[in-house]
Parts: C-alpha cells; sequence; structure tokens
C-alpha cells in the first residue's frame, strides 16, 4: 500500500462489489419499507374526479341516470358512489382499481359486450383514458350525496368566507406549557401545547454532529465536512447554531438547493409535453432557474417573488428581472396543428390556460379554482365565473421571448412576431412539400406545387435572415389577446393581438364551442372583502398578482409558510400544501401556522427569517428517535405514530438531488460553478450541481424517475416517496456510484494514507462524518482482506460503494 495504484475493475471485481452490497441494501429496504412510506395528505383523486369525471357525467349521463330522473334508466344511478358500486339491473357499474371489470367502462368503451353509452355518440379516446384513470386508482367519489339536480347548489360567498383559510392571519400569544426551559422560539410554544394536550413529551434535543449534518443537508442540500461537524461539535458558545444558519444561508448553495424545492411548485421543465413544430422546446428556459436561484440568495421578498413571476414586465424593475416571468413562460404547450378546425383548436387553447390558470392558483393561493370550469366548485366558495374570470387574464396572454437588457420598442416587437412566423412558415413550406411529393405520385402537372415551395422556402429563409436582438434573452409572456381565427377552413390562425385583453364568456360544462354570459377579468369573489372590481391594466396580470398578496395575502403568506414548514420537516402543517379548500386536510397546528403566517408579513415576507425561526426552534432540532413517555402504557409513537404533533424529528430519505450531489461533494468532485445553460444528467462529464441538469417533460432522466422526482407536466405540491426493488439496484449497479467510490479510495490513497485502519477511518470520515466503531472496523477489514491477508486497492473502493448504500448516509436524521 506504498503506491496508489489505480484502481481498474474487472468482472470478477464488480461481482465481488455487488455480493458485499448486498447486505447493506438489505437493511435499506427493510428501513424504506417501515419510514419511506408516502406523506400524508397525498393527491386521493378527488380532484381528478371534479375536474375530468362529474362533468362528463353531468352533460352525458345524469339525464337518464341521476336524481333528476324519476326513474333512473337500468337501474343505475351515476350521481352517488353507492350507486355505482351496486350498479343497476346489469350489475355493479364500477369496480374500483378494476377498471377492465368494470360496466361502465366498457359502455363508454363501445366494447360490444354491453350497451353502448352514451347513445348519441362515443365520447372521445382521451376522455375514455381519464375514465380507465379514474377507476383503475380506485373510482375517488365525494362522500354523501352529491348529485347536481335541476336546482344546483349556490354558492354562498359570505358563509365561505367564514373558512378557517380565508380568515385574517394574526399575532397570537404564546400558550402556557409545562416547560417554559424548553422553547427556543416562539413556534415551540404551540408545539409543546399541543403535545401536553395529548399526554406526551417532546424528543431529546439531537447532539451536535446530527444536527450540523441536518442544518447543512437542509439549509444547502450539501454535506458538511468532518472538520466542520467536529469544530461545531466542540463549540458550546450560546451563538453558535445561529452563526452556523447565518453561514448556510449566506452561502450560494442554500439559492440552489430552494429552487429545487419551488421549480417543482412551478414545473420547471425545458421543453414540452411533445415536439411538433408548434411546440418545440422553449430556447433559453434555464433563465428563469438561474433567476429563482439568485432571488433566493437575495431573499428577495416573497411578495415581490409572486409579483415578479406574474407580471414583471409590468413592473418598474430591471430588465434582467423579466427571466422571472418563466413561471408562465415555460408553461407546456401543446400541438396546435393547423388544418385542425377552429373548434378543435379552441379546446387545446382553453386545456393551456387552464394549466396556467391551475398553477397559479394552487402554487400561490393553495386553491383548486380549476375544479370550477365546468360547473360551480362542489366543495369550495368558487363559482364559475370566478374561473372565468382569471382565464380571460390566461387568454390576454401571449408566450413570449424578452430581451434582458434594454432593447428598442421595436427590436423586442420583432423577436416575437418572427419568431412566430417562422413557426407558421414553416409548418406552410412542410406542407406545400408534401403537397408536391403526392402530386408527382399521381403524375400530376407540377408546376404550381413546385412554385408554392419556392415561395414558401423563400419567405422563410427570408426570416430566417433577419437580424433580431442577439443579446441575453429569457422565455416570458406579454400582454396580448388570443383569439382562434377559422376564417380559412384549410388553416386555422392563432391570432395574438397585442395590447388588447380579452374578457371570457363561460364555457357551458367547460365546452368553448357553447359559450355563455361574458365575465369580466377580475380577482376571485371569496378573497375580495371590498368586492372583485374588474381588471382595466391590460392583460390583468399586475393587478392580479397585486391582488393576491394584498387581499388575499393571508392566505398566500399561509401557503407559503407550509410549504416551507414541510420543507423542513418532510411534512406539511396542512398535509394538501396545495389545496387549503374544504377536500384538503386542516392544519395539525391552525395557530401556530397563523401566528408564524403573520409574523412573517410582518419581517418584510423574508424567507430568510422564515428558515431562522424554523431552524433554530427547539421543534426542529429534536432528535428523530422519541424521548420519554409520560405515561408507562405509552410512548410517543405509539401515541402519535405518524408525527403529526412533531414529539420529535423527521427522519427522511436523500431525495435525487441531494443524493447526487452529495456523492460529488464527498469525493470533491463536486464542479461548484453556476447558472447557464443546463446539461444532460447522464453526461459523463457532467460534474455541476443537479439543478442544473436538463429537465425534461418527455423523457425524464433515470435518477429522477427511479427517486420521485414530480412530473413536470403539471404542478406538483409534494414529492411522495417510494421504495422499490430498482432503487436498490441503481444502488448497487450504478455506474455513477462505482466511479464516485472509486474516486474517493483513489483520493484517500494519494494522499498518502497506506495504514489499513488510516484508511478505513479516512472513508467514514468524509462519507459518514464520524470515527468507525471498533466493530465496523472489523466488519470494514472482512470487506476488504483476500484470504492471503492482502489488500488489493480495488477493494476500497468496494468499502466506500458500501457505505455510500449505508441508510446513514440516504437519511438525513
Amino acid at each position: 500500500m506504498n503506491s496508489t495504484p489505480r484502481c481498474d475493475r474487472s468482472t470478477e471485481n464488480q461481482t465481488y462489489r455487488r455480493l458485499a452490497l448486498l447486505r447493506s441494501l438489505s437493511l435499506l429496504f427493510v428501513f424504506a419499507l417501515i419510514s419511506g412510506s408516502p406523506a400524508a395528505g397525498a393527491d386521493d383523486g378527488l380532484e381528478f374526479f371534479e375536474k375530468k369525471i362529474r362533468p362528463v357525467l353531468v352533460e352525458k349521463c345524469y339525464k337518464c341516470h341521476s336524481a333528476s330522473t324519476p326513474k333512473a334508466k337500468g337501474g343505475l344511478r351515476v350521481d352517488l358512489k353507492a350507486s355505482l358500486l351496486e350498479g343497476g339491473d346489469s350489475g355493479a357499474a364500477v369496480v374500483p382499481g378494476k377498471a377492465d371489470e368494470s360496466l361502465l367502462l366498457r359502455a363508454i368503451s363501445w366494447s360490444g359486450t354491453v350497451s353502448e353509452m352514451p347513445p348519441d355518440g362515443k365520447l372521445p379516446e382521451g376522455v375514455i383514458a381519464d375514465f380507465r384513470k379514474w377507476i383503475a386508482g380506485g373510482a375517488a367519489f365525494p362522500a354523501g350525496p352529491s348529485s347536481p339536480t335541476s336546482q344546483p347548489r349556490e354558492v354562498d360567498i359570505a358563509e365561505g368566507r367564514r373558512f378557517w383559510a380565508f380568515q385574517p392571519v394574526r399575532v397570537l400569544p404564546p400558550p402556557v406549557i409545562p416547560e417554559t426551559w424548553w422553547p427556543q422560539r416562539k413556534i415551540d410554544y404551540f408545539v409543546r401545547a399541543a403535545l401536553a394536550r395529548s399526554g406526551m413529551q417532546p424528543a431529546p434535543q439531537a447532539d451536535r454532529r446530527t444536527l450540523v449534518r441536518r442544518l447543512s443537508m437542509d439549509l444547502t442540500g450539501l454535506p458538511p465536512r468532518y472538520s466542520e461537524v467536529e469544530e461545531f461539535a466542540a463549540d458550546a458558545s450560546p451563538d453558535a447554531d445561529a452563526r452556523l444558519v447565518d453561514r448556510l444561508l449566506a452561502s450560494p448553495a442554500y439559492g440552489e438547493r430552494w429552487a429545487r424545492h419551488w421549480l417543482d411548485v412551478a414545473r420547471y421543465a425545458e421543453d414540452n409535453p411533445t415536439s411538433e413544430s408548434t411546440c418545440k422546446p422553449p430556447r433559453f428556459p434555464y433563465r428563469y432557474r438561474d433567476w429563482v436561484i439568485r432571488a433566493l440568495n437575495d431573499d428577495l421578498p416573497y411578495d415581490e417573488f409572486v409579483r415578479r413571476q406574474l407580471a414583471a414586465d409590468l413592473l418598474d424593475v430591471p430588465p434582467e428581472e423579466l427571466a422571472a416571468l418563466g413561471f408562465l413562460g415555460l408553461s407546456p404547450v401543446y400541438h396546435k396543428e393547423p388544418k385542425l378546425s377552429a373548434e378543435v383548436i379552441s379546446v387545446i387553447v382553453a386545456d393551456e390556460w387552464d394549466e396556467r390558470l391551475d398553477a397559479i392558483t394552487r402554487s400561490f393561493l393553495g386553491l383548486t379554482v380549476a375544479c370550477a370550469r365546468c360547473h360551480d366548485h362542489k366543495f369550495d366558495p368558487i363559482r364559475t365565473e370566478d374561473y372565468y374570470a382569471l382565464a380571460g387574464v390566461l387568454a390576454s396572454t401571449q408566450l413570449v421571448e424578452w430581451p434582458l437588457v434594454q432593447p428598442s420598442p421595436e427590436s423586442a416587437a420583432s423577436l416575437t412576431e418572427v419568431q412566430r412566423q417562422i413557426v407558421d412558415v414553416e409548418l406552410r413550406f412542410d406542407y406545400a412539400k408534401r403537397q408536391r411529393d403526392t402530386a408527382k405520385g399521381l403524375g400530376k402537372d407540377l408546376a404550381s406545387f413546385d412554385a408554392d415551395v419556392k415561395n414558401w422556402e423563400d419567405t422563410l429563409k427570408e426570416l430566417k435572415a433577419r437580424t433580431l436582438f442577439d443579446g441575453p434573452i429569457a422565455n416570458g409572456v406579454r400582454d396580448a389577446g388570443l383569439w382562434i381565427n377559422g376564417e380559412d377552413p384549410t388553416w386555422t390562425l392563432l391570432d395574438f393581438r397585442p395590447g388588447q385583453s380579452r374578457d371570457l364568456p363561460v364555457f357551458i360544462r367547460g365546452n368553448p364551442a357553447n359559450p355563455g354570459k361574458s365575465v369580466p377579468r377580475r380577482f376571485l369573489e371569496v378573497l375580495s372583502p371590498a368586492g372583485a372590481r374588474p381588471f382595466a391594466a391590460g392583460s390583468g396580470r399586475r393587478e392580479l398578482a397585486e391582488a393576491m398578496t394584498r387581499d388575499a395575502a393571508s392566505l398566500a403568506a399561509r401557503v407559503i409558510v407550509n410549504r416551507v414548514w414541510g420543507w423542513h420537516f418532510d411534512r406539511p402543517l396542512v398535509t394538501t400544501p396545495s389545496n387549503f379548500g374544504r377536500l384538503g386536510d386542516p392544519p395539525s397546528h391552525p395557530e401556530l401556522l397563523d401566528d408564524l403566517a403573520a409574523r412573517f408579513i410582518e419581517s418584510g415576507w423574508s424567507l430568510k427569517w422564515l428558515h431562522r425561526e424554523i431552524v433554530l426552534s427547539a421543534t426542529y432540532q429534536q432528535r428523530s428517535s422519541a424521548g420519554k413517555p409520560q405515561t408507562v402504557s405509552s410512548s410517543p409513537q405509539s401515541l402519535d405514530s405518524d408525527n403529526r404533533l412533531l414529539g420529535r424529528m423527521n427522519r427522511r430519505r436523500l431525495e435525487a438531488e441531494a443524493l447526487r450531489d452529495t456523492v460529488l461533494a464527498t469525493t470533491r468532485k463536486l464542479d461548484r460553478a453556476m447558472f447557464g445553460p443546463s446539461i444532460p444528467l447522464d453526461e459523463a462529464k457532467f460534474a455541476r450541481r443537479t439543478v442544473y441538469a436538463t429537465v425534461s417533460r418527455q423523457k425524464p432522466a433515470d435518477l429522477y424517475r427511479l427517486f420521485d422526482v414530480p412530473d413536470a407536466k403539471r404542478h406538483s405540491e409534494l414529492r411522495l416517496p417510494t421504495t422499490t426493488p430498482l432503487q436498490q439496484l441503481y444502488l448497487l449497479n450504478s455506474s455513477f456510484l462505482q466511479q464516485q467510490s472509486d474516486a474517493v479510495a483513489r483520493e484517500v490513497l494519494a494522499e498518502g494514507v497506506s495504514d489499513p485502519v488510516a484508511v478505513v477511518r479516512e472513508l467514514f470520515r468524509r462519507i459518514l462524518l464520524r470515527e468507525p466503531t471498533a466493530e465496523e472496523l472489523e466488519e470494514s477489514f472482512r470487506l476488504v482482506l483476500r484470504e492471503d491477508a492482502r489488500i488489493p486497492p480495488e477493494n476500497w473502493a468496494v468499502l466506500a460503494h458500501s457505505l455510500f448504500a449505508t441508510n446513514e448516509f440516504l437519511f438525513v436524521d
């Protein structure tokens, strides 16, 4: 061991490594089965039912199969869950979890095995697919009677405003608690009082080594070094914790870590669900990601963070802030084939507006406003008119590219207009070539076809030759109303009119071809105590953003405080963080949430203030194992098995990004360069933080799919951890982990560490941030020693790989 041989690996060595890892991986699997269950508050399918299923039942089935008809045909009613499960004359209509056995699906699929429904025509395949998904997912259906008869339920706005989520937040006095010495922050009084009411005590404080890793991973997504762990453990000064937290919050790594959390909410991606010519990938998506990182590092007040993402182009901000508009500018775009009719294109466009409205209202307000697209919201005080009042804002907004320095108005306008013309002409050029090829195959005279091809080819060349703005550009939005132009039956146009806005009519049953009365653009009535006044300036985006952070400030503050709490504790106070309505879960600690939200607003909407308030609390600094029970017969775990009352810290598995970044940081191969274009995650030389990797809606990276990174096609309220054999196979066979194990072993040897005991100790220090125990030393030597008592250099990589695969590395206590 006096030299440092290269850790090359033969097939025999790979087999040896895999066998050595099986033990640690089996332990990981057992622990994950115990503690890695999905968080409470996961989407139970009710929102999907209300948005995708009920409107179809109402429009196509209720006339013959609901309480609105004197006698349901075939003895079947579809307006009650019990009736669907019991079925009619032919048997159960729905078998939850078994779509192919459900008569309802067979009927609407026109399978020929049962009567075909609806009798006036088969439903579109996409609608049938929605029913299949709903049934396969358990056929969620609201409890109790819920059939809208000829007398639909009237939305009572005044009564709705009394709901807890719509009440103003206020600073509350701390409750009286048994141990006044325990709290470190005001948060702790509310938590301790809730524990006392249940006869429970908090867990003891985590040890210093556990705490420094927890804080570092939480705030930066990167581990401390062993020397930093030891330094913090030895620092007994009263402000040691606060100084550590301030240092971590001041690190550029903080913005990188917390931007990834927000990008889940913003459904950030760098392409569209498909890639046809009308929905090509955005050219500069990374500008939005970089803006989020900078905004968080600068502690941009959250209310301004909201306003700029919706209306930076309408605010007095520097040009580089226009990158914030990527929240809307990177929205999913769907292919709109010009040969389709105006009616079909109108439906596609309405779906895009719906997705953007859903993303805005769920992200910032925690409300499922999109459930009111086809009818008044069944549970929350949101009318269909509210939906179309907000949808009009999106109908008056165009996805564009913005220069990030001050260009001339003509240059900015031409950037958008020429890009739009290029897409249109490319499509026409392609069709002209196809028509010429068809004519050639039929033996027709090609003169007119050749002239058409030449005309579009020349037009395309001229457009692409134009000198456009060549400085920094970001994807964003601008005010421009959209109308669907179907005057030419052979070519449907999207008619964007810059500077014009439009109010939408209510689409009856959500169908653009069936318009009702027009609704002026405005904010939600239930959140407008002085009355919802029509938006008067352009699209209304600026007025919308201001209303959300002024009229709805209490709700907006509750929502973001709850999200941040959940990202710290792995469980939000409201376990449905994007649904604060009646279908969502109530808060576990309502007074804590209200008080913290009120003080968050008083702090100037400072997210860094919020982090300090949370992580410096005694609640956050508890051990992840429980403390002593107050009674002999019960323990905190048995009294509160899912830790709803916060009697201990939750042990959490590293997310995909944190796992990869932590491995690279441990092996000292992490490239800390910030910002710029994304790079595919599987590119061999890519060693930057994972937040800078390409995010695709079409082809997500394997690591993302394996470790629960959400689908960027839609807003995500939280990540639901899964436990699968493929995750363990990744840890066993991943070339990335094998290479990084080689790297850390090679570096230790290169530093001149030759004594086997010293090598083991150094690997433990680097990977697990601690010294090995005597038992672990013995176990490590059994792993690396050969029968001849020699230690081949490559066996140190096997030990490193085994340590990377341990629960201690993969989880944060």
